[in-house]
């Protein structure tokens, strides 16, 4: 009887032990973190003598961004002779810089989205996105990013306690990195011009990143419809966000208005890096070609790094 209970006893031990096994290696709640092969798991690492050797640094993901007021492009007050000559042109312009992004500020429909879209070139290689209403729009290189979701909501009407001069909307893309796996938000803006309704619609999309996307980088490009130090006073730069026209280390026209009928600059690309990852713009361009719109288009180059 003694062997028999010193027998169990030891089944007994062994059982716990197994229980405790198998709950070390339990798989972790999922998170916003881009999810890679490389670097071992936690449980690999302590069974490993790799552990000891630090994983490699990734590799900087370099982001090409055009952001163009096409001055509410499904219809024409450039002289052009067609709506498609129009498109044509400013296809053209945006294709010399083979962009990741095209935020499309005053778009107008998604005929002008789609119709300087399936101009660019490689165009298969791009998609629109849009949102019921809206008057901002993007598109995105499907070579370069997988879209994980998308959507739209209405930011200020008219007549409101603002003042907003027209109905605006926020359209905003998740995207991952097809190379890297990591995760951002992109958002296309064109906000009010009345000034109080502008800053009031600037925090709101603010708020909503924020709120709905707190761990990974932002970039918001187009018509802010504000001059910079105005812009200084919104949630923009108390939440973090840098403008790439003053933080980027090399520059092409960088003094030029980008709304040249009143010389001034409203269009701007503001980025935000997130917990994993750190964003640094490199370059800002203002395209000074004639083209036909009322606005000139910007370019920035952002580099995130791990």
């Amino acid at each position: 009887m003694k062997n028999v209970k010193t027998i169990a006893l030891v089944l007994l031990a062994g059982l716990m032990v197994f229980g405790l096994a198998a709950c070390a290696i339990e798989p972790e709640e999922e998170t916003d973190a881009p999810t890679t092969t490389d670097a071992p798991s936690e449980t690999t690492a302590a069974i490993t003598t790799a552990a000891t050797t630090a994983a490699p640094e990734s590799e900087p993901i370099v982001l090409k961004i055009l952001a163009a007021n096409v001055q509410n492009a499904d219809y024409d007050r450039s002289g052009e002779a067609t709506l498609a000559d129009k498109y044509q042109k400013l296809a053209d312009a945006f294709s010399t810089k083979s962009p990741d992004l095209v935020f499309l500020p005053e778009s107008g429909s998604t005929l002008a989205a789609e119709g300087i879209c399936s101009r660019m070139a490689n165009a298969s290689d791009y998609e629109v996105v849009a949102g019921a209403g809206a008057n901002v729009m993007m598109l995105y290189n499907k070579e370069v990013f997988t879209l994980l979701s998308q959507g739209c909501q209405q930011i200020g009407a008219k007549d409101d306690e603002n003042g907003s001069k027209y109905d605006r909307y926020m359209v905003w893309a998740k995207l991952r990195h097809k190379a890297s796996g990591a995760q951002m938000v992109v958002v296309p803006i064109h906000v009010d011009y009345a000034t109080q309704a502008c800053k009031a619609q600037i925090n709101t999309i603010v708020n909503y990143l924020k709120n709905n996307f707190p761990k990974i980088p932002f970039i918001l490009g187009g018509d802010f419809n504000l001059e910079l130090n105005t812009i200084s006073k919104t949630s923009l730069v108390s939440e973090g966000y840098l403008n790439a026209g003053s933080t980027a280390t090399e520059k092409v026209n960088g003094g030029a208005a980008t709304f040249p009928g009143k010389n001034s600059i409203i269009d701007f690309v503001w980025y935000k890096g997130g917990i994993f990852y750190k964003a640094t713009a490199n370059k800002y361009e203002v395209i000074t070609d004639a083209l036909p719109t009322d606005h000139r288009p910007i370019y920035v180059e952002i580099t995130i790094t791990k």
